[in-house]
């Protein structure tokens, strides 16, 4: 070879045209340009042309002409009579059956490109090119036309997605690659097709470094998500739709609702009443109340959910799949069908239903006498909100006072109680949202220890340690819920005789974190938490499935004197509702954290008149990190940058500086304006 002369040599991304410098005995030297040079291996030179141009711009022109003349090569008539043979050809036999006339160095040169870029009809091997099979070339063109389906398919999606909508029509092609954009909006990296949504996304992401986000707000703008889409249900796959089975099976209770022939002991002469929000439609506990010697009969009526369930039925499936009814600030999502439950289970006004009803026999100073459980019948009188009985309790003319009042009385009893057998409470706000349009948003902070709320939080309380009892006396196999005392030696929250002080927010911040997790066993174990020595959880049946289950289990050996499930049947079903019960927690309090973020901006955020201004109390202010606070006006944590100086227990200004909802976080600013106390 000689000096600048012109060559073909292979480099990293395939067969180059190039220019001949020098080499020694084992590499050559190649120029890649004006001023840049490369060594290779010698046998890395695939062919040697003999020409030696009389300058740059002549070699320029020789490789561009050569790599156009690559690209237009068609060796199908070649192929064709080599396909047979399946044997190694040479770039020279090849390009004898090629070329009609006289080959040159610019055909070699050509012809050699092609074959190192990539032939449809020939594949390197030994040395040499072999044919491709038919089978083989007809797998590879289907291959390239699905290639270039996709190619087009994205573009054309893509494209729609910019202009904010989406292709007509929707191909098959285009609803694949939606689902893939789908599900990274949804999961983001954690997405399995996540490298393909990335592929789509790449030329559509504005500058973004968030290509989730970006995902999202094209699916919004073209219609597929809404502004709000609740992310997380998708997330945790959670089915509102039933299957037709369970509605079917639903449709015949309700026509044929007396399927129970159990003896039931007939209640319904009783005054009994529920007592829930205003709003609530699945009533499973009514209440009642009788004066006796000795002080008085308190009923707790549970709707007998387990037993009008068929056990091995289509909703009973769907009831554990689901195992709770979801309640999100845009609407709920049952875990029994409405109709059945409205229709059958729930216990509203002026219906006969099936319960199971704990009767307790209890004196004024909240000391139970005794108890017995009964499968029974039951008609509510009416159904209460938590404001109308509040104001019953306090109105002696109220048609409910005689009734109301002496039980509040005897829940706040049964409180001292516990408190007294080590129960601590902690009362805090709850905000409840509830949302008519995306726009139309209420927020309501109420106080979990009205007389009303106190009220029915004891009977429950009562009733579910009752029947815990009543599981252990009777050995049958239940779901114990317990939880080991916190210590609290250092929190300075009883005084010298032991009695419980007023709480703090700062103490109930620090108590709230001092508590382990209850723990869910086959065993029973005292529930310090709430100072009883067992408990369960059987007082929700129509709307969680481990209190439809344990009822299900008191109500069966009721009947017929043997549990219907094993202490293996409970250990299993209570390990998997922990988990997801879990999970629909997470959903309910992100969901609520989302509508409230957005109440805040459209609300306060940058609201005339320092509306956008909140007073907060500082629960933690550590170095180095956002400090946690709870706002006054309502029951949410936030974090905002503080002074070192301002100490945990103090009540600060903060400014509403942004929302984004995407991150479900809310800025603030500290405004140090006001003198801030303890």
């Amino acid at each position: 070879m000689e000096p600048d002369e012109i060559v073909v040599a292979r480099l990293n991304k395939g067969a180059t045209v190039l220019r001949y410098i020098d080499r020694t005995p084992s590499r050559v030297t190649l120029a890649l340009g004006r001023n840049k040079q490369a060594k290779l291996p010698a046998d890395r030179v695939l062919f040697t042309t003999g020409v030696v141009p009389h300058d740059y711009e002549a070699f320029l022109e020789f490789r561009d002409r050569t790599e156009k003349a690559a690209n237009q090569i068609d060796l199908f008539d070649v192929w064709e009579v080599a396909v047979d043979e399946q044997v190694a050809m040479s770039v020279d036999e090849i390009a004898d059956l090629y070329y009609d006339s006289c080959i040159g160095p610019a055909e070699m040169v050509a012809l050699t490109l092609h074959l190192d870029h990539g032939s449809d009809y020939f594949i390197p091997q030994d040395g040499g090119h072999v044919p491709r099979s038919k089978e083989e070339l007809e797998a590879l063109r289907a291959r390239r036309l699905r290639e270039a389906e996709n190619a087009h398919a994205a573009e054309s999606l893509m494209t729609a997605l910019r202009a904010g909508s989406l292709p007509d029509p929707m191909s098959r092609l285009h609803m694949g690659l939606l689902e893939h954009i789908k599900g990274f909006a949804v999961h983001g990296d954690e997405y399995t097709r996540s490298y393909a949504a990335h592929s789509l996304l790449q030329d559509a992401s504005d500058g973004t470094r968030d290509l989730q986000r970006r995902a999202f707000e094209l699916l919004v703008d073209a219609g597929v998500f809404l502004q709000d889409e609740p992310l997380e249900l998708h997330r945790s796959e959670i089915e509102e739709v039933f299957p037709t089975a369970a509605l079917e099976e639903a449709d015949s209770i309700r026509a044929e609702p007396n399927l129970d022939n159990r003896e039931r002991l007939d209640l319904t002469d009783l005054d009994t009443f529920t007592i829930d929000d205003a709003d609530t439609r699945d009533r499973d506990d009514a209440l009642s109340l009788e004066a006796v010697d000795g002080g008085y009969r308190v009923g707790i009526h549970i709707a007998d959910t387990g037993a009008i369930v068929p056990v091995d039925g289509e909703m009973n499936t769907e009831a554990d799949r689901r195992m709770a009814t979801l309640y999100i600030p845009e609407r709920s999502i049952p875990m029994l069908p409405p109709a059945f439950v409205h229709d059958v289970g729930s216990l509203d006004p002026d219906q006969v239903r099936r319960a199971v009803s704990l009767l307790v026999s209890i004196d004024e100073s909240g000391q139970v006498q005794g108890y017995e459980i009964k499968p029974s019948l039951i008609r509510s009188r009416a159904a209460i909100s938590y404001v109308e009985a509040d104001a019953a309790i306090a109105d002696e003319f109220h048609r409910w006072h005689p009734t109301l009042l002496p039980m509040s009385d005897l829940a706040q009893a049964l409180l001292a109680r516990r408190e007294q057998a080590g129960a601590i409470n902690v009362n805090r706000e709850e905000m409840l949202i509830k949302v008519a349009t995306p726009t139309d948003i209420e927020v309501r902070v109420v106080a979990r220890n009205t007389p009303a709320r106190d009220l029915v939080s004891e009977m429950m309380v009562l009733c579910n340690s009752l029947m815990a009892d009543y599981c252990k006396i009777n050995e049958i196999p239940a779901s114990y819920r317990s939880q080991s005392a916190p210590d609290v030696s250092d929190l300075d929250l009883f005084d010298a005789d032991g009695v419980l002080r007023p709480l703090t927010r700062l103490h109930r911040h620090r108590l709230m974190r001092r508590f382990s997790p209850a723990v869910i066993s086959v065993t029973p174990t005292r529930h310090a938490g709430l100072g009883v020595d067992t408990y369960i959880q059987a007082t929700s049946p129509l709307r969680r499935y481990p209190d439809l289950v344990m009822q299900r289990q008191i109500s069966h050996f009721l009947a017929l004197g043997e549990p219907i499930y094993s202490a293996d049947d409970i250990s299993s079903m209570a390990k998997r509702a922990e988990i997801q019960m879990r999970d629909l927690s997470r959903i309910e309090d992100a969901r609520r954290r989302y509508w409230f973020l957005k109440y805040l901006m459209l609300t306060r955020l940058g609201a005339p008149i320092e509306a956008d201004h909140f007073t907060a109390y500082v629960l933690e202010n550590e170095p180095r990190r956002l400090a946690a606070l709870d706002l006054d006006e309502y029951p949410f944590r936030v974090r905002a940058e503080l002074p070192n100086t301002i100490q945990p227990g103090t009540t600060v200004t903060l400014k509403l500086t942004g929302v984004d909802l995407w991150r479900r976080q809310a800025y603030f600013l500290h405004v140090p304006r006001f003198v801030e106390t303890e």
